[in-house]
């Protein structure tokens, strides 16, 4: 029967660490990687944070943010309402052109003619913000950059109509103005932000 060496021996052999059924690993060499640190028992091992959704190496954008939902919402409301005002426009000159040719008025078609202008013109504008926001789901920054360029001229648009409002002192126009103004804003602010910008930016498979 053997027994472990005297640690106070002078003469013995030098410990080998291998007692008990543990064996002593020796130290690597200069160069060589080290082997990983196994954790320590019952602390479970760390695991890496995973990066955002879009950024790279992070995992695909579950949805569209609510930012951008937003704004395409008021895209879609503005764009409707600008094909609406077109529409009335038109009609208004129609029977604008029909009261004048009752009255015999002569170039009673002048009236049909600016009602078509404005029909152009805001059919234009209820295209620039409805055809953008039909591409959220698809489309890529053009699609973005052009929500935002479209809902600038409404703002501008709103903010003339609020100008004209308050110097005639017209209460009602002033209250739809600073409405049609703050969701113009609020929709090129929304736009603007980095959740949309991520949802725009975001790879497809």
């Amino acid at each position: 029967m053997s027994y472990p060496p005297d640690p106070n021996n002078p003469y013995g052999a030098a410990p080998s660490g291998d007692y008990y059924g543990q064996k002593q690993q020796p130290a690597p060499g200069y160069g060589y990687p080290q082997q990983p640190t196994a954790p320590g028992y019952g602390y479970p091992q760390q695991q890496p944070y995973p990066a955002a959704p879009g950024m790279p190496g992070g995992g695909p954008q579950q949805g569209m943010p609510a930012q951008a939902v937003t704004a395409r919402v008021l895209l879609f409301v503005a764009g409707s309402l600008w094909a609406l005002m077109g529409l009335l426009m038109l009609i208004g000159s129609l029977a604008a052109q029909s009261m004048l040719e009752e009255m015999d008025v002569a170039d009673s078609g002048e009236a049909v003619g600016v009602g078509l202008l404005l029909f152009l013109l805001f059919g234009g504008l209820a295209a620039l913000h409805i055809v953008p926001a039909s591409m959220f789901g698809k489309g890529g920054t053009g699609a973005r950059v052009t929500g935002i360029i479209a809902s600038s001229l409404n703002s501008i648009v709103a903010l003339l109509a609020l100008l004209g409002g308050a110097s005639d002192g017209n209460a009602a126009g002033v209250v739809i103005s600073i409405l049609w103004t703050a969701t113009a804003v609020v929709t090129v602010i929304f736009l603007a932000m980095g959740p949309t910008g991520a949802w725009f930016n975001r790879p497809r498979y």
